[in-house]
């Protein structure tokens, strides 16, 4: 059964670092938990590469896949497929545990979204990378951060544009209309209302 998968975090990693960071080879046997992350085996084997690897990654409508490196705060908010979430997992994780040997400071999640439940929580801090399962409490704990909320609303926003559902309509600002396509009643918003001036009939 196929499932999709939320993956969020956050790492910092100081400015004096950074690039050298990017530049050093990745040791493989530095991280024997890597096989612990369900997916494929990565072959890229720096920092920089990870990241131009991830920048390229291609997924569907429906999917969300940010990994973005701003001025030493790297940022994760995706939302994947079963596939996706395979070919990138171990990158992924690799990437962020890369960063502890330069003072990289961050954690990254990743749980089942609405279908088979399950949690992975890598933690760099410490000079170290720590990898582990979690469920119960502290799977329901890691479903109620902030950055899992905000991705959440994000992926129900992304449905509601693919499908044409708009955003709830003030009733107080709005008025009915007969819809073109459905010859349903609609409410919509008031051109009057935004202080719009429609012309005269």
């Amino acid at each position: 059964m196929a499932f999709d998968v939320v993956m969020f975090g956050s790492l910092s990693i100081p400015e004096r670092s950074l690039e050298d960071w990017l530049a050093s080879p990745v040791e493989f046997s530095e991280y024997p938990w890597l096989d612990e992350v369900g997916g494929v085996d990565v072959f890229h084997d720096t920092p920089e590469a990870l990241l131009s690897f991830l920048g390229d990654v291609s997924c569907a409508p429906h999917e969300l896949f940010e990994v973005s490196l701003q001025e030493g705060e790297l940022t994760v908010q995706c939302y994947a497929s079963e596939d996706t979430f395979r070919a990138t997992s171990q990158a992924l994780a690799l990437l962020f545990a890369s960063s502890a040997a330069f003072g990289g400071v961050g954690e990254l999640c990743y749980t089942g979204y609405q279908g088979i439940r399950f949690g992975e929580r890598l933690l760099v801090r410490g000079g170290r990378g720590t990898f582990r399962r979690v469920a119960g409490d502290e799977l329901a704990k890691l479903e109620q951060q902030k950055a899992f909320l905000a991705l959440d609303a994000r992926i129900h926003e992304r449905y509601d544009s693919l499908v044409g559902r708009t955003a709830p309509v003030d009733p107080r600002s709005s008025r009915w209309i007969i819809h073109p396509f459905t010859g349903r009643k609609v409410r919509v918003a008031d051109d009057l209302s935004r202080g719009e001036i429609k012309p005269a009939p």
